[in-house]
């Protein structure tokens, strides 16, 4: 069957509207506490970092020397990819038989989804991971339909772009495996092509995995903090109730989706993407994997429910009462897509949220308690004030070259060093910061920044001052303090100089 036209006045259209959604709406709010990690890789280029692939420093990098480090600047490139997004959508839906009103309702499904929007505007490589599983999406599609060998030479390359960009990508790879064994076009696995894509994706994410070998593959130690502090709190009921919650707004397009992937006539020919879906899910379901880790996914279910009920639904008002079911239930849930309410219209909004519809998830944390707050919200408040108050403590240090700073986590260190002016090294053993180190010292001052001084800090200082504290009661850093430390009772460089061998040699957690 000969392909649809591409529409593309449509898919601009509803492009234009998404990228002017974000760009009106990306700087309410303040920066994210993985944003300034990632605004801090971008000052330390490298093939890797603790947690991340180098890809997102590299566009860290990108975004800072050519559009300078404002909310806006930071914010457009993650805008621009969450577009890219809603394009490929239209586009799968028309690989997948939509026509005209197929591909208008595929865009919609994505500019109307909580969660493609929601991602659409913070600096993170979730919404680049989203961008690279739908182009994976596309380009199998477009082998589908062509058996071209190009396009998977284009999937080895995309495949290899996403692996450097978050490792979670193998998400998708495992599951499109283990779909293909499970179909007619399992042959394709031990093809030339697939030798050739498979080899292309390996010489793009080789310097990746030879920096990971020469520092001791540090996400796999980084995966198990992960486990410990965080995946520990994912509930089943909670995943699976979170993917219906997560893109509620096109629940019908993609429950729509699947039903044609795995049991319509018109959908044989694409039951492998069906068949992906389902592992996918699966996979991550029972290894505790977050929610969101699926979203990557869902576009190209999106896409098939477009190209599904642009062939089903003949009549009219069929035709208009499907896209206004999906606005309809986008603008109940519009403050959680972007941040513009103000901090106590949106507290109250998420009280009504749990109390009126008993749903807890949009403010349970991954400290696996209730908040008021979204934690990504509760993310993005208080850096400035902190910053604030280590610039007061460093103003007061005497000799400011025996001065050292220490922040407990990434996410103060890079409030500290984004907002604070003229100061020494931040250090922190947290994430990337501990490839960054400073080794030795010869301070007899510490700026220290937790939420209390620990014991070591008690033991070493004689006189242990609270310079301030971050007030706002919503922040996720509310009652972190700030410590000016002085009158050491004990050699600090030489406990410095210990601690950091701890850290390097994997002994301090």
């Amino acid at each position: 069957m000969p392909l649809k036209p591409i529409y593309w006045r449509i898919i601009l259209v509803l492009a234009i509207a998404k990228l002017l959604f974000h760009l009106f709406t990306n700087i309410n709010y303040g920066f994210h506490r993985d944003e300034l990690l990632y605004l801090a890789l971008g000052r330390h280029l490298d093939w890797g970092y603790w947690s991340n692939p180098p890809l997102i420093g590299w566009i860290s990098a990108f975004v800072q020397m050519v559009l300078g480090d404002s909310m806006f600047a930071v914010r457009l490139l993650p805008s621009l990819f969450s577009t890219g997004i809603l394009v490929l959508t239209c586009l799968m839906a028309r690989e997948m038989g939509g026509g005209r009103y197929g591909q208008l309702l595929a865009g919609i499904g994505i500019l109307f989804a909580v969660t493609f929007t929601r991602s659409g505007w913070l600096f993170q490589p979730v919404g680049v991971d989203m961008f690279f599983w739908t182009l994976l999406s596309y380009l199998i599609l477009k082998y589908l339909n062509t058996e071209e060998r190009r396009y998977l030479l284009y999937f080895g390359a995309a495949f290899g772009l996403g692996f450097l960009n978050k490792y979670s990508v193998v998400f998708f790879l495992f599951p499109l495996v283990v779909a293909l064994l499970l179909t007619t076009q399992r042959r394709l696995l031990w093809s030339k092509s697939a030798l050739w894509a498979a080899l292309v994706a390996f010489v793009i994410v080789l310097p990746n995995l030879l920096w990971q070998y020469q520092h001791g593959f540090p996400v796999v130690t980084h995966m198990h903090e992960l486990a410990e502090s965080q995946l520990q709190n994912v509930h089943y009921k909670d995943f699976l109730l979170d993917q219906v919650l997560q893109n509620l707004p096109a629940l019908i397009l993609w429950f729509g989706g699947l039903y044609v992937l795995l049991f319509h006539p018109h959908g044989k020919n694409y039951r492998l993407v069906g068949y992906t879906f389902l592992i996918c899910i699966l996979t991550l379901l029972l290894l505790k994997g977050k929610s969101y880790y699926t979203l990557g996914i869902y576009p190209m279910m999106i896409a098939a429910g477009g190209a599904y009920f642009d062939t089903v639904l003949k009549t009219n008002w069929l035709r208009v009462a499907v896209p206004l079911l999906v606005i309809g239930l986008f603008l109940p849930f519009l403050p959680l897509a972007v941040p513009y309410l103000s901090v106590p219209k949106m507290v109250a909004y998420c009280k009504n949220i749990r109390e009126q519809m008993g749903v807890e998830t949009i403010t349970r944390w991954e400290d696996g308690e209730v908040h008021p707050l979204p934690q990504d919200y509760a993310d993005m408040l208080g850096w400035e004030e902190l910053a604030q108050h280590v610039q007061t403590a460093y103003e007061q240090v005497p000799d400011k070259k025996r001065c050292l700073i220490f922040c407990e986590n990434y996410g103060q260190a890079g409030a500290v060093e984004r907002f604070a002016k003229n100061l020494p090294p931040v250090n922190s053993f947290s994430d990337s910061y501990r490839l960054w180190i400073t080794p030795t010292t010869n301070a007899d001052v510490l700026i220290y920044v937790n939420d209390e001084p620990g014991e070591d800090v008690q033991a070493l200082f004689g006189k242990i001052t609270v310079v301030g504290a971050i007030e706002n009661i919503y922040a996720r850093e509310f009652g972190t303090m700030v410590y000016l430390c002085h009158q050491p009772k004990q050699n600090f460089a030489s406990f410095w100089k210990k601690s950091v061998q701890e850290v390097l040699s994997g002994e301090h957690q």
